[in-house]
């Protein structure tokens, strides 16, 4: 039989003065990051804390910040009901909404156009549209306008325009029902004549916004009912009481 060595025991306790071995004791793990030469046992630097004072201000600066950066927001929000007074039936209308430069849209649409309705009965035209439009800006200067033209389509499928109109939009909040008043250019009386006998009639070769209206001869075409909500957010901030 062979003969056995010593069988090496764990290490539980050493005597005083007795230096044990470096196999008898455990090495420390080596720290993340450290070098193999002299790396192991480098300790990190934590990094230095601000100030109290400093911490609370961080906060309020960036609340300051953000609140430099707030926009003024107008959210319209409504219908352009129908037409009365128009000469002729069958009608439609298109829209538009024009603001200044300051403005920016944030959501929906800025023009549109309505279905045609043909009255049976009466002269109001229904056509119930909706709006809804979300606008931001930084000043006052070029306040949004709503701007309506009012078609009559024929049997033949022809369209001719009958009205121009103009609607500042409300400047104070909650719901408004308005009344825009639309005209016309007036002609001759050889246009005239040819508007009542084959349709049609004279037109304008800009747009109406561009139009200098006090050079024309106009004359009043008919009305379009409105219902317009309007919300108002942040005016406060740039001195402007709603």
């Amino acid at each position: 039989m062979a003969a056995h060595g010593p069988v090496p025991q764990p290490y539980t306790k050493m005597a005083a003065g007795v230096r044990p071995c470096c196999s008898c004791v455990p090495k420390a793990p080596a720290l993340a990051g450290g070098g193999a030469r002299g790396g192991a046992g480098r300790k990190r630097a934590l990094p230095r804390q601000p100030a109290p004072e400093v911490r609370a201000a961080r906060p309020v600066a960036r609340r300051r910040a953000a609140r430099g950066r707030a926009m003024a927001e107008l959210h319209l929000i409504g219908q352009i009901v129908g037409g009365s007074g128009f000469e002729q039936r069958r009608l439609f209308c298109t829209w538009g909404l024009r603001a200044g430069g300051a403005w920016k849209l944030l959501s929906g649409p800025l023009s549109g156009q309505t279905q045609v309705d043909d009255p049976q009965a009466g002269d109001v035209a229904f056509w119930c549209h909706p709006l809804d439009v979300h606008l931001a800006t930084k000043g006052l200067q070029g306040w949004p306008q709503l701007h309506v033209q009012v078609w009559h389509q024929d049997g033949f499928g022809r369209a001719a325009v009958l009205g121009y109109g103009c609607c500042p939009v409300p400047a104070a909040p909650g719901c408004h029902a308005l009344s825009c008043v639309t005209w016309r250019p007036r002609g001759s009386w050889r246009q005239r004549l040819r508007r009542r006998l084959l349709g049609g009639g004279p037109q304008l070769r800009v747009p109406p916004e561009a139009a200098e209206r006090f050079r024309l001869r106009t004359e009043a075409a008919g009305t379009v009912h409105l219902q317009l909500g309007v919300l108002l957010r942040h005016f406060g901030r740039f001195s402007v009481q709603c």
